[in-house]
């Protein structure tokens, strides 16, 4: 026979309950910050180290997939974020002349998640968080400290996550062979930043009309004819009208881009 398990209560809790349940989740959140920052440091050295060539995996996926278990897309998103990690402790270090561990035990947090958004953009952000960093240490005259460096690192990675990307392809063909300064420089990113999210809004609405006709609940399958129909009404495709659905229920842009 099982163990009795502990019951939570069940409505408004009182003021001890409250901070009981309080002070569980706040280690609990510290845990996973603590798990995930592990995780990055091994990935990393299991990768320098190649062990999937030790080991007899034809490359780091197969390796992945046969040892734990995860997708070849899992698998690959482990070494975005190991490098994540890897580049903005580089910058905290450079920067703040932080020792790693000390900042990341006081708050310097990496979600997961933004791995995922900021893939291809880490040079940007840690572009943006040298420069705060830079102007913090100016205005108090000396580093800052470990704690005002988390809060700058969580607010560079939530400006970056919320910029449209710009492709540098882009802006190497209209930078020009004598180049232009940082202000018009600046100007063109964010004539591309308002481009970038008014396609957005349109997918977004075309995603909410999709989401009359085939409520959320709807597998893609279920879906499908639904969209048909309304893709001959008005001229899209079913591939189009599914992703900007899945973008309305879910608010990632990555559903609409191309692959």
């Amino acid at each position: 026979m099982g163990g009795v398990r502990h019951q939570e209560p069940v409505g408004p809790a009182s003021e001890a309950e409250a901070r009981r349940l309080t002070g569980e989740l706040r280690a609990a959140i510290e845990e996973v910050r603590s798990a995930v920052l592990v995780l990055a440091a091994r990935v990393r050295a299991a990768h320098r180290a190649r062990v999937w060539t030790v080991l007899g995996y034809g490359g780091w996926a197969a390796y992945a997939g046969a040892e734990f278990g995860v997708s070849r897309s899992t698998a690959y998103r482990l070494l975005d974020l190991a490098a994540a990690a890897e580049a903005i402790e580089a910058t905290v270090r450079r920067e703040a002349g932080l020792e790693l561990s000390h900042a990341w035990d006081t708050g310097l947090v990496l979600p997961v998640r933004a791995v995922v958004d900021l893939k291809g953009r880490i040079a940007e952000l840690t572009d943006l968080i040298a420069e705060r960093l830079a102007d913090a240490g100016t205005e108090n005259g000396r580093p800052p400290e470990a704690a005002v460096v988390a809060e700058i690192v969580a607010r560079s990675v939530a400006d970056v996550r919320s910029r449209p990307d710009v492709a540098a392809a882009e802006l190497a063909v209209v930078h020009g062979p004598d180049g232009w300064d940082t202000e018009q420089w600046r100007s063109h990113v964010a004539r591309g930043r308002d481009l970038a999210r008014q396609r957005l809004d349109v997918r977004r609405e075309l995603g909410l009309l999709a989401l009359q006709v085939a409520p959320g609940y709807l597998a893609d399958r279920e879906a499908e004819e639904a969209l048909g129909i309304l893709g001959e009404e008005i001229g899209s495709t079913t591939e189009q009208l599914l992703a900007a659905r899945r973008y309305a229920l879910t608010g990632d842009p990555r559903a609409v881009e191309a692959p």
